[in-house]
């Protein structure tokens, strides 16, 4: 099989979308115009993660090193993300929420701690 061919196979493998359990109250609570903007990015993240969404770093005591975030709806709202390229591609949704008084960053901290435990 000729390389280039593979190459283009490849990179037309796509990631894995996969949500925290939490992630799909949060889903619930979005009006209809931010969760079409949020079922959007889902889309983008398949094929791409790493070209619409920008590094965390370390919040207030809110370690989010290694996570992602993505704006929406005019940057009041936020998806916080993994991306894992291993051998499978997955990106990890950890929470989708307001910014407002940094909860969503909270959440997505809350959530990570309890993983690890």
């Amino acid at each position: 099989m000729n390389i280039a061919l593979l190459v283009r196979q490849e990179e037309k493998k796509l990631f894995e979308i996969v949500l925290f359990p939490e992630v799909v109250a949060d889903l619930d609570l979005l009006n209809d115009d931010v969760y079409a903007e949020v079922d959007h990015y889902f889309e983008r993240l398949k094929i791409n993660p790493l070209a619409c969404s920008l590094p965390l770093h370390d919040l207030d005591g809110r370690d989010l090193r290694g996570y992602r975030k993505i704006y929406v709806a005019n940057a009041t709202y936020r998806i916080i993300i993994k991306v894992e390229q291993g051998v499978t591609k997955i990106v990890e949704v950890v929470a989708v929420g307001e910014r407002n008084r940094m909860k969503v960053y909270t959440d997505a901290f809350a959530r990570i701690l309890s993983r690890q435990k």
